[in-house]
């Protein structure tokens, strides 16, 4: 009986989430919050957290999320803090404030384990640093491999959590003895040492689909795909296509062909870099958040200018998870839902469309990935 009353408060939980937006329906069934947590600090060579490892600045961030009312994570094994995560979830479990049925904790396949007997490996790892027995979304996270480099735990936990000082899965130059600096196709005119050949997208979604099969992922998706490559992986896989797609998109780059594709297939939006800034935008670039037309609408609703960008995103019925260490912020991001665009503020957005990228990934592959 008490699980039936588990499950009867979940549901309600979900149905309650649904109404105004709050929430996307999977191709499972499964409930995405419409607004989530983003964990990126950067990488090995530019980790901007205040403190990693335990007691890290992500962990205090997590609890903090989750205290306020925040149910969705995206995490990634990239991002080198899954053990913080996890530490700040398995607080608030133990502390009573969520249960573990009411997160959904997103995490990522890293590129150095795109070959198919690296992926469940992979994910077993995420899930001993997360301390969780499954992830509610496991997405490949760019659809190109590079070569294996060894997992390597960090010595402040036990039971082989986290990634020590030494581990570097970005460049590979553990594994090469090579920056990407140094090898780019300009520089010695062959492909860079640190992407793998002879892997394709559907060897490592087949492996996906494997680990869904198993229990270890309730759900599997995607990123960082144009509409050509998610079309070949949905035609070479109908009766696997991906539960979602993330991408980068804010007000000044919307990817209205990409949004209809995956409205097409039955695939969730989910946008990263809604308010078009990050680790990677430029000094002097241009951003959406300081665009007379957003800051209009701001004043007009008595809300900020990215309370307007993420309303805008959840309107077009994209889900998204903006960063941010603070806890007003985070507040104002749950609070999104206190008021409405109406028709002629969406149509002042949809003209603020440059088809402007601030992730490019070109240094990382030494390919112009975008084109």
């Amino acid at each position: 009986s008490s699980l039936v009353v588990l499950h009867l408060s979940v549901f309600w939980f979900c149905m309650q989430a649904l109404r105004g937006g709050r929430a996307f329906r999977l191709r499972s069934g499964d409930t995405l919050p419409a607004i989530g947590l983003g964990t990126f600090t950067g990488t090995r060579h530019t980790q901007k957290a205040a403190k990693t490892g335990p007691g890290g600045t992500m962990e205090q961030c997590v609890t903090k999320w989750i205290q306020l009312g925040g149910r969705m994570i995206d995490c990634a094994q990239n991002y080198l803090n899954e053990a913080e995560i996890g530490d700040g979830i398995t607080r608030c479990i133990r502390e009573g404030t969520t249960k573990r049925e009411e997160l959904f904790i997103s995490s990522k396949l890293n590129n150095p384990y795109h070959e198919p007997d690296k992926v469940r490996p992979a994910l077993e790892k995420t899930l001993v640093d997360l301390g969780l027995d499954y992830v509610d979304m496991y997405l490949i996270h760019w659809p190109v491999a590079f070569v294996n480099v060894p997992f390597e735990a960090d010595h402040r936990y036990s039971c082989g959590r986290g990634f020590a000082e030494s581990y570097e899965p970005d460049q590979c130059s553990g594994v090469t003895g090579k920056l990407w600096s140094e090898t780019h196709w300009e520089t010695m005119g062959e492909m860079p040492p640190h992407l793998m050949t002879g892997i394709t997208i559907h060897d490592t979604w087949r492996a996906m689909a494997e680990v869904h099969s198993l229990g270890l992922a309730k759900n599997i998706g995607v990123c960082n795909m144009n509409v050509q490559l998610l079309h070949e992986l949905c035609a070479g896989n109908p009766n696997n296509k991906p539960s979602l797609l993330q991408c980068e998109s804010h007000p000044y780059l919307q990817q209205e062909g990409l949004l209809k594709y995956c409205r097409m297939q039955g695939i969730q939006f989910q946008a990263y870099s809604p308010l078009g800034y990050g680790e990677f935008k430029g000094d002097k670039e241009i951003s959406p958040m300081l665009d007379e037309v957003v800051r209009e609408i701001a004043a007009k609703h008595a809300m900020s200018p990215a309370q307007v960008c993420l309303r805008w995103t959840n309107q077009r019925g994209v889900a998204t998870m903006p960063f941010t260490l603070k806890d007003s912020e985070m507040r104002e991001n749950l609070s999104i839902f206190d008021f409405t665009l109406d028709g002629d503020d969406m149509d002042l957005m949809r003209g603020l469309d440059l088809g402007h990228h601030y992730l490019r990934p070109e240094d990382w592959y030494g390919l112009p990935y975008w084109s």
